[in-house]
Order: structure tokens, then C-alpha cells, then sequence
């Protein structure tokens, strides 16, 4: 049903679902993810937290950073990213995974939570 005015919105691109649908627990399993969605046009909320949801169920670590650009067609200019704002976002994303692409080997304790009790 089409109502007028109204963006169609789709989560997830046909390409990226079939992808994810041949992956599992092996692939994703303590792997670190980031997630930056790009959209061709209103902000990709939904996209962002199915790609969440999807990560989180194939026991992925999902950075609490994400990073969004909406309308790419006014944000890209010659392949590059004219937004400072979301230059800086997508640079901290890289960054954090970077910080913590091993976080599943790290250490189930840490000497600050030695000690403590529930007493």
C-alpha cells in the first residue's frame, strides 16, 4: 500500500539480508561490530537497530557507538564526506573498533572489580 507522502522505509537492503542469512554463529561469534548505515534518504533508524538486533543474536560485541548519515546524496561530494560533524562520528567508530576488536579475549575480571562482593 502506498500512501502519499510518505518515505518507503526498508530496514535492511535484499543484498545485505541474503548475506547475513548465510552467516552465522561462526562468523559473528565474539567478533566486534560497528555499524555505520548510510541512506539515500530520511535517517536509517531502523536499519541501525535491526542491524543491532541481528549482531547482538549471533553473539557479536556491538559498539554502543553508531554512526548514521541520512540523504547521502547532499552529504558526499566527490567520495568524500562533506559533514564535519559526521567525519568526527565516523572517525570515533573507527577508532573505537579498532580500541576493541579483540574484546572477546579480554579478561572476564578486571584488578577494579577484584574484591567486590555483593555483601
Amino acid at each position: 500500500m502506498d500512501v502519499p507522502g510518505t518515505k518507503h522505509i526498508v530496514a535492511l537492503s535484499g543484498v545485505l539480508k541474503t548475506a547475513i542469512d548465510y552467516c552465522g554463529f561462526d562468523e559473528f561469534e565474539g567478533t566486534t561490530v560497528g555499524h555505520p548505515v548510510v541512506a539515500g534518504g530520511w535517517f536509517p533508524t531502523p536499519a541501525l537497530e535491526h542491524l543491532r538486533s541481528v549482531a547482538r543474536t549471533l553473539n557479536a560485541w556491538v559498539l554502543p557507538h553508531q554512526v548514521a548519515i541520512p540523504d547521502a546524496h547532499r552529504t558526499f561530494e566527490a567520495g568524500e564526506l562533506t559533514d564535519e560533524t559526521l567525519v568526527e562520528r565516523v572517525e570515533t567508530l573507527g577508532t573505537d573498533l579498532v580500541a576493541y576488536a579483540g574484546v572477546e579475549s579480554y579478561l572476564e575480571t578486571t584488578p577494579a572489580c577484584t574484591g567486590l562482593t555483593a555483601d
